[in-house]
């Protein structure tokens, strides 16, 4: 039975659930049985598995909250500290090492991607010291730039360029999910296969099947996301356009707001507190939830490939690059600034009159991406 080690994050996004999800979906048809380990990528340390049970605590939210990155510092000293123990190490002890989605690509004023925390814990301290080092696969990761970027920024970030070679050069397999990635590997002399992230067989990975539409899904993020990267973004207007448009719509439509954390649950039930709203603990009810939606009209991009995964439509508001992810699997997606009332309620009407066409376009897309990562897989994992 093959050891994988999975690096993700745990009950902190639900659309890093999908995407690992999907992942094992794959891998469960070109391992087969597997034994799974998961690292908390926020909190490295956890890939010792006798430190486990500091992420089980949510000591890295808690301290983390009272000085930023405190919690990362303290156990990244700690861990240094420590001797590698081969037999309750997680890294070292896996056969085959994925790094699960998330962005893997930005370059945003003093920040870069070269400074993620995992990085020098897990691969360069553990992964690429190892004499005999199964496969690591870097599977669906993608950028997070400002939404209109066309990754010319990263020209003039040697330092940044080289670690996209080295950590590129390290995987016997790099996927990427938006097509500013393959911009930025171009700059750093590289190139990767393109397809629509792993997130849209989750669903397949559960077992949960679309149903017939009961509801219009929203979702609602302060800002249109989570970053504004100096753009000139006016969240007020958003909110204002967002909260009109579900006034008028709502009237002759049944909505669920579907919210992904708890600062978007208060934000809708402040915002809109006659709309019902949704939000869960588990990552699976919002698959059921995302099951029995008309369409959905939303901020949070994985999202809309939960929906899009299950055959219904929807359209992004986005603030950064991730939004335009969707395109990958037939999607519209708009900057946050240009998504006026008119605009929403014209998109409502034609992903109403799209949905069954959508449905049927998806699952041959579905079909067609599947078969492209089996076989990209296979050809990585072969003797694994």
């Amino acid at each position: 039975m093959t050891d994988v080690t999975i690096i993700t994050t745990l009950q902190h996004n639900v659309g890093d659930d999908f995407v690992r999800e999907g992942i094992l979906y794959l891998l469960d048809r070109v391992l087969g049985p597997m034994r799974l380990r998961m690292i908390h990528k926020h909190l490295p340390i956890t890939t010792r598995q006798e430190c486990s049970w500091l992420h089980g605590l949510g000591i890295d939210r808690w301290m983390d909250g009272r000085r930023p990155g405190s919690a990362l510092r303290a156990t990244s000293r700690l861990d240094s500290m420590l001797p590698l123990i081969p037999w309750t190490d997680k890294v070292l002890r896996s056969d085959v090492l994925v790094q699960s989605g998330a962005p893997i690509y930005w370059a945003i004023a003093d920040d870069d991607c070269s400074k993620t925390e995992w990085w020098a814990p897990l691969i360069e301290r553990r992964w690429s010291k190892r004499a005999k080092r199964g496969p690591f696969l870097n599977l669906a990761g993608g950028t997070c730039q400002h939404y209109h970027s066309d990754a010319s920024e990263f020209a003039s970030r040697p330092e940044t360029l080289a670690y996209i070679r080295r950590y590129y050069d390290l995987c016997k397999l790099t996927t990427i999910r938006d097509r500013l990635s393959t911009e930025v590997l171009r700059h750093a002399g590289r190139q990767a296969e393109l397809l629509p992230c792993t997130s849209i067989f989750a669903v397949d990975r559960l077992g949960i099947s679309p149903l017939p539409g009961e509801y219009v899904v929203l979702n609602f993020m302060t800002g249109g996301g989570h970053f504004a990267f100096g753009q000139p973004i006016d969240g007020k207007l958003w909110e204002s356009r967002f909260v009109a448009f579900v006034k008028r719509f709502s009237v002759k439509n049944r909505c669920l707001l579907v919210c992904h954390d708890h600062k978007e649950l208060a934000a809708a039930r402040r915002l809109l507190p006659g709309v019902a709203t949704f939000w869960s603990p588990r990552h699976e009810d919002y698959l059921r939830c995302y099951a029995k939606a008309r369409f959905g009209i939303v901020n949070r991009v994985h999202a809309a490939f939960a929906l899009g995964s299950l055959g219904k439509p929807s359209v992004v508001i986005g603030a950064d690059s991730r939004a335009l992810m969707a395109g990958m699997i037939g999607l519209t997606s708009v900057f946050v600034n240009d998504a006026t009332e008119e605009w929403l309620a014209s998109s409502a009407v034609r992903l109403e009159q799209e949905s069954d066409r959508y449905a049927m376009e998806m699952a041959t897309r579905k079909e067609s991406v599947k078969a492209r990562y089996l076989e990209l897989l296979t050809g990585a994992l072969r003797n694994h």
